[in-house]
């Protein structure tokens, strides 16, 4: 319990550069001219997503990643 009540009331400043670095690119892309809340693909590189694009919108698409990453920095504890 000491430790969930001390997490809330000691956050601090995220790093986001560490962030850009360290993090994983999100694997979702999004469809060129369509609505990015709506239309969008998940794949496990670009040429997947694009083939799964191309299936569903036609040979002409063209898809971009998401820019975010995910972070997957755990801290060690309190020392």
């Amino acid at each position: 319990m000491q430790i969930y009540n001390h997490w809330p009331t000691n956050i601090k400043d995220w790093c986001i550069s560490r962030q850009l670095w360290w993090g994983h690119r999100i694997p979702v892309w999004y469809i060129v001219g369509k609505d990015c809340e709506e239309e969008y693909i998940v794949a496990r590189s670009a040429e997947e997503a694009l083939r799964k694009a191309c299936d569903k919108y036609g040979k002409d698409v063209e898809v971009y990643q998401d820019p975010d990453v995910l972070d997957t920095w755990f801290p060690r504890g309190s020392d």
